[in-house]
C-alpha cells in the first residue's frame, strides 16, 4: 500500500518513477540585464540615448540572448524637467516595453513625496524591492510599499526550473540625499546586516541569490569599491551570486570576494549583464555558476512607438517645452570646474538667478550682500551652446523645491563655506565671491559686486538664498546655520520660489548668456 501511495504521489506531481530517479541532465544560460539611475531621461539629448533607443536595445537583446530578465537599480522617475512636468507618466510604458521585472528603490524615488512615490510604484508591472527601509528605528516594521525580496520562479528554454531570489537594498545616504523632511520618519538600516538576515531566512528557498541595490560603487585601480559607507561586507555574505549597484552613476564591473558587482553608469547609457549557467543533474538538483558579464552600450536603433509617445508630450503646448528663452554663447558644463576647486561657471549662473529672484521679489537695497548658493548635485546637465529652450533650461536644476532666504553673518557664512568645500557630494556652488583657503580652511571671504571688493568680517550681515533641500540638511549641510529666516522673501508664494522656475525666468530675461558676464567666484589657495 505504501509503494502504491508513493507511485500515486509522484504521478500527481507530473513525474514517473523512472523520471524522478533518473532525469536527463540539462544546462542553460540565464541573462540578468539591468540599467540604473535613469532619472526620467526619456529624451535623446547629447550622449543620453533616450527611452526609444533603450527600449529597442532590450528588444534586440531578448532576440539574441537566451532567458533574459531585466532589472532596474532605482532613481527611475525624477531627475529632469520633462519627468517633473509630465509627472513621470511615460515611465510605466518605458518599463513595460523594456520588460523590467524588479527594481530597487532609489533616494530620488522620494523626490515628490511618499504618497506620489507609492502611486508610481504601483504603475505598470514592475515590482519594487527594498529590504532595509523600516518605519521604526528597531527595524521590525516596514511600510507596505517596502517589499524586502521576491523569488522569481521560471522554467528556462531548455526545461530547467529555476528559483531566483532578489533582495532589494537602498542606500543609507537617502536620509540626506533625499529631502530630509520627506524621509524623516523612515529608518534606513545597514544593508549588510539586513541582507545577512534575509539570506539566512531564505536559505534553500532559491537556486540563485541576487542583491538588487541602489548603493554606490566605483572602480579604483581596476578593482570594485563601494562608495557608500559600511557596506563592504555585502560581497562577503554567503551564497550571494551577484550584486547590481547604482546611485554613484559609475561604470562598474568586476569581481570582489569572488562575487560579480556591476553598475551601468546612468541615464540608460549602458546596460549591465551578468550571465549564469544553470544546470540540472540526473537527480533533479539545480546548480548555478557565474560565467561572465560586462557593460553593453545602448544601441543606435530607436523604437518608433516610443518616439511617437515622447514626441506627443514635447509638442503639447501645455508644457511649453520648445519655447525659446535666450541664446547661450558658450557651452556650460557642470563638470567643468575652476582649476583647483569644485566651483563651476554654470553653478555661478544658477546661484546668480537665486540672488536675482530675491532682489527682484523684495526690492532689496543694492548695498546688501545677497548670495545665492546650491549643492552641486542640484545641477544635473550641460547648458548647450545656441538657442536655449525652456526644456533645456529646466533640465539644469530640475528637482524643484522652494527657495528661502536666511540671515547670516560673516562667521556663520565661513562655516557654511567650510562645509561646502568638504562636502562628500562636491563643492557648494555660489557667485560674486573671492574665497581664500589656507591649508584646507576658509580664512577670508570677499563679496565682489560691480568691481567693488567688500570684505566679509565676523559680524558682517549677509542674506543667503538656497533651496529647501540644503537648508533642511540635504547632503548633510548643517541645519543650525539656517535658523534665521528672512520673512520678506517667504511672503512671496512658494510657487514663485521654485528653483527650476526661477532659473527659467532668469534666462528668459537675458538677451544672451556670455560666460564673461557670469560672476564666477575666485578662489585663492594658500
Amino acid at each position: 500500500m505504501k509503494r502504491l501511495c508513493v507511485l500515486l504521489l509522484i504521478s500527481c506531481m507530473g513525474f514517473s518513477l523512472s523520471e524522478a530517479k533518473n532525469q536527463k541532465p540539462l544546462r542553460d544560460t540565464l541573462n540578468l540585464l539591468s540599467f540604473n539611475d535613469f532619472h526620467g531621461s526619456f529624451l535623446e539629448t547629447g550622449n543620453i540615448p533616450g527611452a526609444a533607443r533603450l527600449t529597442a536595445s532590450f528588444d534586440l537583446l531578448r532576440q539574441t540572448l537566451p532567458n533574459v530578465m531585466v532589472l532596474a537599480g532605482g532613481d527611475n522617475y525624477s531627475g529632469g524637467y520633462f519627468p517633473r512636468m509630465t509627472g513621470g507618466r511615460p515611465q510605466n510604458t518605458v518599463f513595460d516595453r523594456c520588460g523590467v521585472v524588479y527594481s530597487a528603490i532609489g533616494n530620488h524615488e522620494f523626490d515628490w513625496g511618499i504618497a506620489a512615490m507609492t502611486e508610481r510604484l504601483s504603475w505598470g508591472k514592475t515590482r519594487y524591492l527594498a529590504a532595509n527601509i523600516f518605519s521604526d528605528s528597531l527595524g521590525q516594521e516596514r511600510p507596505d510599499w517596502a517589499v524586502p525580496y521576491a523569488i522569481e520562479k521560471r522554467v528556462l528554454k531548455n526545461g530547467i526550473p529555476v528559483r531566483i531570489a532578489f533582495i532589494g537594498l537602498t542606500t543609507c545616504e537617502t536620509k540626506t540625499a533625499a529631502l530630509p523632511s520627506i524621509v524623516a520618519d523612515l529608518c534606513f538600516a545597514n544593508p549588510v546586516e539586513v541582507a545577512n538576515n534575509l539570506m539566512e531566512y531564505l536559505k534553500d528557498s532559491a537556486d540563485l541569490y541576487i542583491l538588487l541595490t541602489h548603493i554606490g560603487t566605483d572602480m579604483e585601480n581596476g578593482q570594485v569599491v563601494f562608495t557608500d559607507l559600511d557596506v563592504d561586507g555585502l560581497t562577503a555574505i554567503d551564497n550571494v551570486a551577484g550584486i547590481f549597484s547604482g546611485h554613484s552613476h559609475k561604470s562598474v564591473y568586476g569581481l570582489r570576494d569572488g562575487v560579480p558587482v556591476i553598475q551601468a553608469q546612468n541615464y540608460g547609457r549602458k546596460i549591465a549583464r551578468l550571465q549564469y549557467e544553470i544546470s540540472r543533474d540526473k537527480k533533479g538538483r539545480i546548480s548555478q555558476r557565474f560565467i561572465g558579464g560586462g557593460l553593453l552600450e545602448t544601441g543606435m536603433e530607436a523604437d518608433s512607438g516610443m518616439e511617437e509617445l515622447i514626441a506627443g508630450y514635447l509638442a503639447d503646448p501645455t508644457y511649453g517645452f520648445n519655447r525659446i528663452l535666450t541664446e547661450n554663447l558658450q557651452e556650460l558644463d557642470p563638470d567643468f570646474n575652476i582649476e583647483g576647486t569644485g566651483i563651476t561657471p554654470l553653478g555661478a549662473l544658477v546661484t546668480q538667478s537665486y540672488a536675482d529672484s530675491y532682489r527682484r521679489g523684495t526690492h532689496a537695497d543694492s548695498s546688501r550682500i545677497v548670495l545665492g548658493i546650491c549643492n552641486v548635485g542640484s545641477i544635473r546637465t550641460i547648458l548647450p551652446q545656441g538657442e536655449i529652450t525652456q526644456l533645456q533650461a529646466g533640465n539644469i536644476v530640475p528637482f524643484g523645491g522652494v527657495l528661502n532666504a536666511f540671515r547670516f553673518n560673516g562667521k556663520s557664512l565661513r562655516r557654511l563655506f567650510q562645509y561646502g568645500i568638504e562636502c562628500k557630494a562636491g563643492w557648494m556652488q555660489c557667485h560674486n565671491m573671492e574665497i581664500t583657503i589656507e591649508n584646507g580652511k576658509v580664512t577670508d571671504l570677499v563679496y565682489m559686486q560691480d568691481g567693488i571688493r567688500r570684505p566679509i568680517y565676523d559680524e558682517t550681515p549677509c542674506t543667503v538664498i538656497t533651496e529647501n533641500f540644503v537648508s533642511s540638511g540635504g547632503d548633510g549641510y548643517p541645519t543650525v546655520l539656517f535658523n534665521a529666516l528672512e520673512k520678506d522673501f517667504s511672503e512671496i508664494p512658494a510657487a514663485e520660489r521654485n528653483p527650476t522656475d526661477v532659473f527659467i525666468r532668469y534666462l528668459d530675461a537675458q538677451t544672451n548668456i556670455d560666460i564673461k558676464d557670469i560672476a564666477v567666484p575666485t578662489v585663492v589657495l594658500k
